[in-house]
């Protein structure tokens, strides 16, 4: 996610500007945690993460070829830490002079410059990495003081993702009988099941995955994270669920795959990860099945919603969504900076 916010809503249409701060930039430190948790939760309440995400988040970069870096911004009088900011590569489109960036501050500092401070800050680092183009994600439309900063420092939208949200509370399973099986040939199970069974489910699921997200919209060429990666993320992170991940068989091969995992944060919600169909299986119902069989799993262990985000140019998972009835909120922003010299 990015987010990059410089004015709260009240400040919007004062008559004079805020006094600026003075605040000290440091790298981050492991302390740090619960307070750039404090800082996310701030600025986006609907999307809470944990210290236990976070910090999960950053082991995953430990012994790879990737880099990440982060920076907070701390009173020098309180040492209250009110803002973060970090880049990191890619790995899942990664090209080495290619970064995502992301950058918050508390709303009660917001609109002081401390946005502006640690987004040059990063900028300066960039320059000298060599980065060539840089990432922002998870920029909400209805953001307008984050979307203004990103263009003023050169950004472009590149693509825009949808939320979606299905309450499974009131969801009628009885509606969609005639689509919860598979065709013929083509089994159902899960990852946990697969594991006990086979000691390769992981690195065939990883080799699925990696297949079907080579045509999936993307704002930059899909490349391939390593498999120990994949591993950690599937298994290890918090929240993780091998019982949810939904699989289709054609025999011992893995054809598709619709997954979930748990909020932290929000124990009554489930997010869905990836989906996806074998090129070969495609337009033969097995991601309507994979999906029902996900929603089932939500009602049976007493979940109240699930969340999934697509890219508004897949139109086959979007339409299996909305048939379901997922509700759409308001679109992230995926913003890039091509050819990127710096923004002074």
């Amino acid at each position: 996610m990015g987010h990059w916010p410089v004015a709260s809503p009240s400040m919007a249409h004062a008559q004079e500007p805020p006094e600026a701060m003075t605040v000290d930039i440091r790298p981050f430190d492991p302390k740090d945690y619960p307070a750039i948790v404090r800082i996310r939760n701030a600025v986006d309440e609907a999307h809470p993460t944990t210290v236990e995400e976070r910090r999960h988040a950053d082991e995953e970069y430990r012994a790879t070829k990737y880099v990440r870096r982060r920076y907070v911004a701390v009173d020098p009088e309180t040492d209250e830490v009110l803002g973060e900011s970090e880049y990191f590569h890619l790995a899942w489109s990664f090209d080495p002079d290619r970064y995502g960036v992301w950058g918050a501050v508390h709303p009660a500092a917001q609109g002081r410059g401390l946005g502006a401070l640690l987004f040059d800050g990063l900028e300066e680092e960039l320059l000298a990495r060599g980065a060539r183009q840089l990432r922002a994600w998870g920029i909400q439309e209805s953001w307008p003081a984050s979307v203004a900063f990103l263009r003023r420092r050169g950004f472009h939208e590149k693509m825009r993702s949808w939320e979606s949200r299905l309450d499974i509370r009131t969801f009628d399973m009885a509606r969609f009988a005639h689509r919860r099986d598979p065709p013929p040939g083509i089994a159902l199970t899960t990852l946990a099941d697969e594991m006990r069974e086979d000691p390769k489910a992981v690195e065939k699921l990883y080799e699925l995955d990696c297949l079907a997200s080579l045509d999936e919209p993307h704002v930059d060429p899909f490349t391939r994270g390593s498999l120990e990666m994949y591993r950690n993320h599937a298994l290890e992170r918090p929240g993780a669920l091998p019982e949810a991940v939904q699989l289709a068989k054609d025999g011992d091969a893995y054809v598709g795959v619709s997954g979930l995992g748990r909020a932290e944060a929000l124990p009554d919600v489930l997010y869905t990860g990836f989906t996806g169909v074998h090129p070969r299986y495609r337009h033969r119902g097995i991601a309507y099945a994979l999906k029902l069989r996900a929603v089932e799993y939500g009602m049976r262990h007493g979940y109240r919603e699930i969340r999934t985000f697509n890219s508004s140019l897949n139109a086959p998972m979007l339409g299996i969504n909305v048939g379901l009835g997922f509700v759409k909120r308001p679109a992230w922003i995926i913003f890039g900076k091509d050819s990127f010299e710096g923004s002074r």
